[in-house]
C-alpha cells in the first residue's frame, strides 16, 4: 500500500479553521467569544483589536504633539521678555504640530498664561 504523502484535506479544513477563529479575535476581540468586551473611547472609535491599537498609537501623537508646542512656547517665552506668543504659528514648528492627528480639531491655546490644550474626546488630561 503506498503512504499518502503532504496534506490530506481534513488537515488542511483543520488549518483553515484554526486561521478563522484566530482572525475572528484579531479583529473582534475576545467578546467574540463570550469574553470580556473591548473598553469604549469617548469619541466612539476604535471597535475592533486592531482599531483600538491604532487610535492607541494616535493618541501617542497627539500627547507627543503637545508636549512640543509647550516646549516651544517655553522657549519663544524666553525670547520674547517673558511674554507668550499671540499664536501657535508663532512658534514656527510644522503645521501638523497645530492640530489632533486623531479628529483634526486644533489645539486650544491661551495666550495669557500658556496652555495649550486638545479639544477631541477623551483627551482632555493631555
Amino acid at each position: 500500500m503506498k503512504q499518502i504523502r503532504g496534506n490530506t484535506l481534513v488537515g488542511t479544513l483543520v488549518a483553515i479553521a484554526l486561521m478563522a477563529v484566530l482572525a475572528v479575535a484579531l479583529f473582534k476581540g475576545s467578546s467574540a467569544f463570550g469574553g470580556k468586551s473591548l473598553p469604549s473611547r469617548k469619541d466612539g472609535k476604535g471597535t475592533t483589536v486592531m482599531g483600538q491599537a491604532e487610535l492607541a498609537a494616535k493618541d501617542t501623537v497627539c500627547r507627543t504633539y503637545l508636549g512640543e508646542l509647550r516646549a516651544s512656547l517655553i522657549i519663544a517665552q524666553s525670547n520674547n521678555e517673558e511674554k507668550f506668543p499671540e499664536q501657535l504659528q508663532d512658534t514656527k514648528l510644522g503645521q501638523e504640530f497645530y492640530k489632533c492627528p486623531l479628529g483634526g480639531e486644533k489645539y486650544v491655546y491661551d495666550p495669557t498664561n500658556g496652555k495649550v490644550a486638545c479639544p477631541h474626546p477623551g483627551h482632555e488630561k493631555y
